[in-house]
C-alpha cells in the first residue's frame, strides 16, 4: 500500500478517484477486505486525478513536484497542461529522480497519481465446510468436513443390468452425460 504527498497545495479531497481514497491526510488504495490473519487487502492498482489547477501565478512553483511515499508499493506521477482549460496535453510522467515536470507550461494543469500495490501471498478461507453435507449432490461430497469430488457415480442410464453365469446384460450410457469415467464397478451376488 502506498501513500503520496505532493509539494504544491492540492485538494486531494476533490478529483477523480479510481480504486483510491484520501484518508487521514494521505492518498492510498482502497481497502477491499481482510485476510485470515486480519491483514488488509488493498486494490491491486488505482489512480487519482486532480481537479483543474490554475497555475497562472504559480508557474515557478509548479516546475517541480515533491513527493514522499509511505508503505510498500510503487507509484508514478503524471501531469497534463492546458492553455485554456479545454484542450489538454497528453499525460507526461514526472521525473522520478528530481520531481521535474515534463509537460509544457500552461495556464492550467492536472495531476494524475497512479499507485500499484505490492503483491504478496494471502490466506483467505472461503468456506470451512463445517456444515456437514452442505454441498452434497451427485458429483460432490462435503460430509467429512472437506469438499471432495465423488469418484463413483450411479448411472441413471443402467437399469436392470444383471450378471449371471456366462452372460452380461448391458445398457447404453450416453457419452454426452459424462466428461470422464473414473471406474466401472460390477457388483455381483
Amino acid at each position: 500500500m502506498a501513500t503520496q504527498e505532493i509539494g504544491i497545495p492540492i485538494e486531494f479531497e476533490k478529483g477523480t478517484f479510481n480504486n483510491t481514497v484520501f484518508l487521514n491526510g494521505k492518498l492510498q488504495l482502497i481497502e477491499l477486505a481482510k485476510d485470515d490473519n486480519n491483514q488488509i487487502i488493498y486494490a491491486p492498482e488505482g489512480y487519482w486525478i486532480s481537479e483543474t489547477i490554475r497555475v497562472a501565478d504559480k508557474v515557478t512553483s509548479f516546475k517541480y513536484i515533491a513527493k514522499n511515499i509511505m508503505g510498500s508499493g510503487s507509484y508514478k506521477i503524471y501531469t497534463s497542461s492546458s492553455p485554456d482549460g479545454f484542450e489538454w496535453t497528453d499525460w507526461a510522467e514526472v521525473n522520478a529522480v528530481d520531481g521535474k515536470i515534463n509537460s509544457p507550461v500552461g495556464y492550467y494543469a492536472k495531476i494524475k497519481i497512479f499507485i500499484n500495490a505490492t503483491l504478496s501471498n494471502i490466506s483467505i478461507t472461503i468456506d470451512n465446510f463445517e456444515t456437514n453435507g452442505k454441498y452434497n449432490n451427485s458429483f460432490v461430497n462435503s460430509s467429512n468436513g472437506v469438499l471432495e469430488l465423488k469418484k463413483t457415480y450411479i448411472s441413471p442410464y443402467v437399469k436392470g443390468s444383471s450378471v449371471s453365469e456366462g452372460s452380461l446384460s448391458k445398457a447404453p450410457v450416453m457419452k454426452t452425460q459424462f466428461k470422464k469415467i473414473d471406474s466401472i464397478n460390477i457388483i455381483g451376488g
